[in-house]
């Protein structure tokens, strides 16, 4: 395994969840680590007394925060080595029932944001690969790219782009010295769900009861850890028996679960929102 001592990583969705947990994780390895999210507030309290991060408040749905935000890491570090393409958000709601700002907003973010980040870093990236001998490119997906299951169609399409965003990248620089990866976690005890439904960020403090069911964070974070020091490119369930949601794709699962979930889909949502209501969202 590679060491990820004095390397300058760039990570998105660094103030909550598993980007919070990544920047902790990576900082204790040794990195240089630049935390990247909107809210300044919380980003500062994320990254205070972590040695080795800095924070830099910035909206990757945003093109111009995208070019500032690459642009500010390089001036401040002189390099950047590896970035974790972690920011998402997620609506849970049935596709006729999901508002247009949610769909605009989960695309810019989980998909766009992705894609142009990681050709806004490439230059960087590859300059330090042909220096130093690799750099990475790291992005987050999720398990329900691999299976839709309602309510949370349109969050899965966008994580199903940014997971084959990453296979094809892959194929393009993998032999110019970056290795690509990809995380597929199953379900992880974030905010992610609350926040989705546009519930507003509170202190860590305030946080617990609007988590959701799901592992912990940190078993994220080490994957992406083991990654980022990985001589090659991983593709990752975590937990690993959750990459058996690809035979969702195979016939004849793939009809049987539309049978079944196409019937079952207005009892999921209805559930799903207890949930979020529950948590305060």
């Amino acid at each position: 395994m590679a060491s990820l001592q004095e390397r300058v990583v760039l990570v998105t969705g660094g103030s909550t969840g598993i980007g919070r947990a990544v920047v902790h994780r990576l900082a204790a390895d040794g990195a240089r680590v630049v935390a990247c999210a909107r809210g300044r507030d919380r980003l500062s309290e994320a990254v205070s007394g972590v040695a080795g991060a800095t924070a830099i408040a910035a909206d990757v749905s945003s093109p111009a925060d995208r070019v500032a935000l690459v642009d500010r890491v390089v001036a401040e570090h002189g390099r950047l080595d590896a970035v974790v393409l972690n920011a998402a958000i997620g609506y849970a709601g049935l596709v006729e029932e999901t508002p247009q700002d949610a769909v605009e907003t989960m695309i810019a973010t989980n998909l766009t944001g992705v894609v142009d980040l990681a050709r806004l870093a490439l230059p960087h990236l590859l300059a330090a690969a042909a220096e130093r001998g690799r750099a990475d490119i790291l992005v987050t997906a999720s398990s329900a790219a691999l299976a839709q299951v309602p309510p949370l169609t349109i969050y899965s399409a966008t994580k199903a782009g940014a997971h084959g965003f990453v296979k094809g990248l892959r194929r393009e620089v993998t032999s110019r010295g970056v290795r690509v990866h990809s995380i597929t976690p199953g379900p992880v005890s974030t905010e992610w769900l609350v926040r989705g439904r546009g519930a507003a960020p509170v202190s860590d403090d305030d946080a617990e009861g609007r988590l959701s069911p799901g592992i912990r964070p940190e078993r994220v974070a080490e994957q992406v850890a083991r990654s980022l020091s990985s001589y090659w490119s991983r593709t990752v369930a975590v937990p690993r028996y959750m990459g058996l949601a690809r035979l969702g794709e195979v016939p004849p699962v793939d009809r049987l679960l539309d049978m079944v979930l196409s019937r079952q889909a207005q009892r999921i949502q209805r559930i799903t929102d207890r949930m979020v209501a529950d948590r305060g969202g």
